[in-house]
């Protein structure tokens, strides 16, 4: 696979492909001073998300792969967004390369904080890792998941994950998606000084607003009743919460404090 990713044009200075390894995000941390780096892995045997979820893949049927990026940014909860937004994006792309039918603009969705949902199923995750906070500039290790071609999945997770393969009904070529995914990651860098835009933009293609959800608290098992009211320029979404007296209050949460219940 390595010799078919194209670094003319794109901001990768080197490429670490892995046949099978733990995560790619672990391997990533060990390369030190590096940046402008892409760790591909064929199979991840411990692939981590959110919250320590593991991430399930098959052997050459997914995209498996981390991103190293020094980045001058303040505000690094941004960079969570801007690489969901650039990952959606990037399908999206893809698919209309492939002449595939995108009209429907629900098909592919958004979902809160980092999530990437096909027909309400998950096609794609983005675990992104701080290095070194109180520094600048810092150093980010982009993790990023998609199902491709992989169409059986575990039976905790089958009735909420999805792939390309799995909706479309046929195969993907891996390489053709990881090259668009770099072209649009390096060429929309310019949105990370442009926080507003980028929320607005990410807003656009999620269309969470409104929606009734279950979802738990990071210290309380206990299954809470909501509705999404929106999402903040911060990052943080506010949710107006039914309570057992069906008065209604307003919260707002920022990534890592909730959980979504499918």
């Amino acid at each position: 696979m390595i010799d078919f990713i194209n670094l003319n044009g794109f901001g990768i200075k080197n490429v670490f492909y892995l046949e099978s390894v733990e995560s790619t995000n672990n391997y990533a941390k060990t390369l030190a001073d590096e940046d402008d780096v892409l760790v591909i892995s064929g199979q991840q045997s411990a692939g981590r998300g959110r919250f320590n979820r593991k991430w399930k893949s098959e052997k050459n049927k997914d995209i498996t792969l981390s991103i190293i990026k020094w980045l001058n940014i303040k505000e690094v909860f941004l960079v969570n967004f801007y690489t969901s937004y650039v990952i959606h994006r990037a399908i999206r792309e893809y698919l209309v390369l492939l002449n595939l039918d995108t009209k429907d603009d629900d098909i592919l969705r958004l979902k809160w904080p980092n999530d990437i949902l096909l027909d309400g199923k998950k096609v794609s995750g983005i675990l992104t890792e701080l290095i070194n906070f109180n520094e600048n500039p810092k150093k980010f290790v982009i993790g990023i998941g998609i199902n491709v071609n992989q169409v059986d999945f575990p039976e905790e997770i089958s009735g909420k994950a999805t792939s390309l393969k799995k909706y479309y009904n046929r195969d993907f070529p891996l390489i053709e998606l990881v090259n668009i995914i770099m072209k649009n990651f390096y060429s929309n860098l310019g949105l990370l000084e442009q926080g507003e835009i980028l929320m607005e933009l990410w807003r656009l293609n999620s269309g969470m607003e409104g929606k009734n959800i279950k979802f738990r608290t990071s210290d309380s098992d206990a299954e809470i009743d909501g509705q999404i009211i929106g999402i903040r320029d911060d990052g943080g979404i506010k949710i107006k919460i039914s309570d057992n007296s069906n008065s209604k209050n307003i919260s707002t949460f920022y990534s890592g404090e909730i959980s979504f219940i499918y």
